[in-house]
Formats: structure tokens, sequence, C-alpha cells
């Protein structure tokens, strides 16, 4: 089983839709749930029922006026789960600590920021999960986010009224410390995760056999983020396989005997912040290819540029299709080649990043 870790960002639920059709038993996406989504409601005429209508500064057309946002209105699962088509998928409410993300002035994350400070809040969302058939809970412990061993259990109790499966997502360092409740209290519907985060796998061989050795019925998975936050694109090869990323760990899980790894796809774990750019970057291309287990880097280096830089980045592209898609079936590559006149942004870049690996990923 492969896990594609997914943000619930714009562009990852995108990804979500536009490449269901990959999605099932062998591909199932982990997704960290960091805002909500909501229903939108407008204002209405209280006698007449009918929407009221304003005029905003510069704007020639009046607009209905939107209401703020309740309790009440949130579709964050409902969206999922349509999106998804009502595929499996593990669901991860995210919590953090702020030195996670060096610490970055934060965009748009306030569901994540209440999650990680009460866990009362955290519980309940997580508990809501199990309203929808096939969206499997889980339970994330790591660094700032422990729990009692008899914590632990209850909320693995609560979660079985409702879900036939349950996940628990772990990092390396504190797995030992709830061995006895892990291989006592899981089953064979349920999942292990372990996360190595952004650790190289081959120094984590130790936590690995430990792992291995465990004596549960629950099917073990192995995470990793191998894409460090601290490159910028520029810092990436051009028109060569990237050792930047390190992707062993797609290939290592099978010699352990677990039973699915997941990454992010080729994207950094990261979150939104306030830094805005300012149009400049070096444009970045980063296709994974299976056979090799690594990404081929396109970079335009002409900072000045920005997202104009992808003309190049696609031309050289398809300069490659003897190997890129040699058997001509990649859906990524038809997007690419269908670009004529704008050659995309940022945003649709990740997305082809990420969309690519899973269609890769989905090869026999």
């Amino acid at each position: 089983m492969y896990c594609p870790i997914m943000k619930n960002r714009d562009e990852e639920l995108r990804v979500l839709k536009d490449m269901n059709n990959y999605f099932g038993d062998s591909i199932t996406p982990i997704i960290e749930v960091i805002k909500d989504e909501y229903l939108i409601r407008y204002k209405t005429d209280e006698v007449t029922g009918k929407y009221i209508f304003e005029k905003k500064p510069g704007n020639k057309n009046r607009s209905k006026i939107e209401l703020d946002p309740h309790e009440e209105d949130i579709i964050t699962l409902k969206g999922i789960e349509e999106r998804h088509k009502g595929k499996k998928a593990f669901v991860d409410f995210f919590r953090f600590s702020e030195k996670e993300y060096d610490n970055k002035g934060f965009k748009g994350i306030e569901l994540s920021f209440k999650l990680s400070r009460d866990y009362t809040y955290y519980k309940q969302r997580v508990l809501q999960i199990g309203h929808f058939k096939n969206l499997i809970p889980v339970i994330s412990i790591k660094n700032g986010f422990k729990v009692s061993e008899r914590e632990l259990l209850e909320f693995i109790n609560e979660l079985r009224k409702e879900n036939p499966s349950i996940a628990i997502r772990i990092t390396d360092n504190l797995i030992e410390d709830y061995l006895e409740v892990l291989e006592d209290n899981l089953t064979m519907e349920d999942y292990l995760m372990l996360d190595i985060r952004s650790q190289h796998v081959d120094s984590k061989f130790i936590e690995l056999e430990e792992f291995q050795e465990m004596e549960t019925k629950a099917s073990k998975i192995l995470l990793n983020s191998p894409r460090s936050r601290s490159y910028k694109n520029g810092n990436y090869e051009n028109l060569d396989y990237t050792n930047k990323i390190d992707n062993k760990v797609a290939v290592l899980y099978k010699n352990y005997g677990f039973q699915g790894f997941g990454d992010f796809g080729g994207l950094k774990d990261d979150l939104p912040s306030n830094s805005g750019g300012n149009g400049k970057g070096a444009a970045l291309g980063l296709l994974f290819v299976k056979e090799e287990n690594a990404f081929y880097s396109i970079v335009n280096n002409d900072t000045n540029m920005g997202v104009s830089g992808y003309n190049y980045v696609r031309t050289e592209i398809l300069k490659r299709l003897d190997f890129l898609d040699k058997e001509d079936n990649c859906v990524v590559i038809k997007r690419i080649k269908d670009m004529k006149i704008k050659f995309g942004s940022w945003a649709t870049w990740n997305n082809i990043t990420l969309s690519r690996y899973i269609h890769q990923q989905s090869r026999k």
C-alpha cells in the first residue's frame, strides 16, 4: 500500500479529486486536515426570504452578502468524502508545535492551532470521522502531543464504537512508550504508522527492526518526509536526477515486511505561511521516475523570470519523453503537453509533482 500524505489545501484537494481513478486499496491517501471548509450561506431578507445584495467598492455589479461561518456550517469531512468519491482514506486532524516549522508566521490554519491547544476539541473532531463510512480516523502521537497509555486506550475504544478500522501514527522516538497498548489493542483491520519524519531511513535501522519485531495484528506502514524544507528551488540540479530527495523508503519498506509506506509525494512537509513572495524565484519541475526511484529535476535558474520560467521547464520535459513517458500514457505529461500560452503557477507545478508521483506509484 502507498499512502500519499496530503494536507487539505486547495491544490492537494484538487489532486484528490482529479487523480481519483488511481486511488483504492493499493493507494490510499492520508489527509492532514489543517483548516475547515464551510457551507457558504448568504444574508436574506427576514420577510421575503430573498437574498440581500451589496455593491462593493470598485465593483460594477452587486453581489450577495456572505455570512460569517459557524461551527454548524463545517463540511470538511463531507468535502473530502465527495472529492474522494467514497473511497477509503485516512484522516489526520493535524496538530503541530510551532518549532516543527521554523516558527514561521502561519496563514489560514486556525483549525490546526485550536486542535493543537485543545485536546478535548481534537478528540471531538476525530470522533466525527465515524460518521463517514470509508474515512479512517488517525490518532497522531508525537513530541508535544503525548497522552497517557490509559488515555490512548480510552480513545481507541471510543473510536471502535463507530469505526471498523483505526490508525495510530506515531514517531519513532515514542513508540516504545506505548508498546504494550499498541500490541494488545490493535486488530487486523487497523493500521500502525511509524513516522520517521525527515530523518534518513538508513539512520533508523534499529527502530525499523524493533518495529518489524512488534507483535501486532495491525498493518504496518512506514512514513517519511524525504524532501527537505531547507532547499530552495534553485538548489536543485538541472536536467538530472536529484540527489536531494532520497526515496529509499519506497523500496526498503518491503525488505522489513511492512504492508505499506507513505510520503508527501515529492512535496515539502510545510504549512501555509504569511511570507508572500515577490513573484521571483527559480521555476522547478520534479518528475518522479519509478524505474529509477528518483525525481528528474528541471530548473530555470533565472529567478527574475518567476513562473514565466516554466516555459523552459515544459520545453525540456517534452524533449525527454523517451524516458519520462516512454509508454505514452502519463496523464500528467498530457497536461504539460496541453499547456499552450500559460505554463502554470507555483501551485500548478506542485500539483504536477504530486499527481505524477501518484501515477508512477500506481504502475506495476
